[in-house]
């Protein structure tokens, strides 16, 4: 998510940080005051952008969704099955390499 405006930005944090916390702690255990303290949003912003945590984890599953789709469509780049293959796995490294 590719924010400009300070909305933007403010709603990108709020997804990095509530997928973070989701991934350290599970969904259950991981509070929509968890989320507010994590990131300074205050409450009211936070529903704004995001009516329920449902709503805000189905905006975290669509975020890694196109993450994925994008991934994809990278290391899928080649005319021929080898190099879409030796592609693929060069992305891969790649992306372990950083994380």
């Amino acid at each position: 998510m590719d924010g400009n405006t300070k909305g933007e930005k403010t709603k990108a944090r709020v997804l990095e940080t509530a997928s973070r916390l989701i991934n350290e702690k599970g969904f259950c255990n991981t509070s929509i005051n968890d989320i507010i303290q994590a990131t300074g949003v205050k409450k009211g912003n936070l529903y704004f952008y995001f009516p329920s945590k449902e709503d805000l984890s189905l905006a975290i599953l669509e975020e890694a969704n196109k993450q994925f789709m994008a991934f994809l469509s990278r290391s899928l780049q080649g005319e021929r099955p080898l190099d879409k293959l030796s592609n693929f796995l060069d992305v891969v490294f790649e992306k372990h390499r950083r994380e």
